[in-house]
């Protein structure tokens, strides 16, 4: 009899032990998913997608993709779940294209990366001089585009250190190809300020080319330029006043009509998808809180397109030099 209730025992032990077993195992721990980044062909954009790609990888332990989009096409992506994120959005820019995907709850827009901008830029040394290499202000008075007009029109008469014999009696305006959406801008600006000046078309390589010739000669140039950029970095500029800020419907698209104003500020942000919030809350609040800056922008893309340094390194090198900067990213 005895032995047939330690059989019975036994048998309930071997039934019962699995689940205890199983009860006391420590829980897999939960794969994470896979975070897939919009890359678009722009320098900075290549420079931030690969530093975000190494935070989640390395600091949040999340596997990485990138599929590579034309801005426009990144939203859509993004919507139908074929991507997460996205470094860079131009605002207002973008705006109108952006918007439904924003309305319909499917994106959000994240921190401002950097801001942005535009306008019309020379060497510090047309204005303060250079006495480290001898040179004297050459236009210690040029503050606004204004002071380009003729002093019979109010202005100083500084559009005559920008003449080009291209154009004689005309004050050249250094800017990219004719396509740019800012072509028309200045020339509707030059319009509508009554300036005598001219905008010419080349390309950024050509238009960069000339900026640090310039530079080093200590030749007076005006030049359009767009913010963050390299330039900034690797010459000295300084920014004209615009004396009118930039106000929404000022500018008609390709059509040039007289305008007073400047260019429009932008703000350039991140954009992520809602659902992150539920499937990787880290992430979603990470994009949230990246923010660059102007500053960094700048020297970043100074050593990828000047420097040719690979831009992974890059990326490995700032982040290192910056971790305080990723763990407020990270909420730390």
């Amino acid at each position: 009899m005895k032995n047939k209730i330690w059989l019975v025992f036994l048998v309930l032990a071997l039934a019962v032990s699995p689940v205890l077993l199983n009860g006391c195992a420590p829980a897999a721990p939960e794969e994470k998913p896979t975070i897939v980044l919009v890359e678009s062909d722009w320098t900075s954009n290549l420079i931030e997608t690969e530093i975000l790609a190494q935070v989640l990888t390395q600091q949040l332990g999340y596997p990485t993709d990138r599929v590579q989009l034309a801005a426009s096409l990144g939203w859509p992506a993004i919507t139908k779940g074929e991507a997460d994120v996205a470094v860079e959005i131009w605002l207002p820019g973008r705006q109108a294209e952006i918007q439904p995907f924003i309305d319909d709850g499917y994106l959000e827009l994240g921190a401002e990366i950097f801001p942005g901008g535009a306008g019309w830029v020379m060497p510090r040394f047309v204005v303060e001089g250079d006495p480290a290499r001898g040179i004297e202000p050459i236009a210690p008075g040029l503050k606004s585009i204004l002071d380009l007009k003729d002093v019979d029109k109010g202005g100083k008469g500084y559009w005559k250190l920008f003449e080009n014999p291209e154009k004689p009696g005309l004050g050249e305006l250094v800017g990219g190809s004719p396509g740019w959406v800012d072509d028309p801008m200045d020339r509707s600006i030059i319009l509508g300020y009554d300036l005598p000046m001219w905008r010419s078309n080349q390309t950024e390589a050509i238009m960069m080319a000339r900026m640090i010739a310039a530079d080093k000669k200590g030749d007076p140039l005006l030049m359009y330029i767009w913010w963050p950029h390299w330039i900034l970095e690797a010459v000295d500029l300084v920014k004209l006043e615009f004396p009118d800020p930039y106000y929404e419907g000022s500018f008609q698209g390709e059509e040039v009509v007289p305008v007073r104003c400047g260019h429009p500020a932008y703000s350039i942000r991140t954009v992520v998808a809602s659902r992150l919030k539920e499937t990787a809350p880290d992430v979603y609040y990470l994009m949230h809180r990246m923010v660059l800056g102007e500053a960094d922008a700048n020297a970043l893309m100074l050593r990828v397109d000047v420097d040719e340094e690979e831009i992974p390194a890059v990326a490995a090198d700032w982040i290192s030099q910056n971790q305080d900067v990723i763990d407020q990213w990270l909420g730390k």
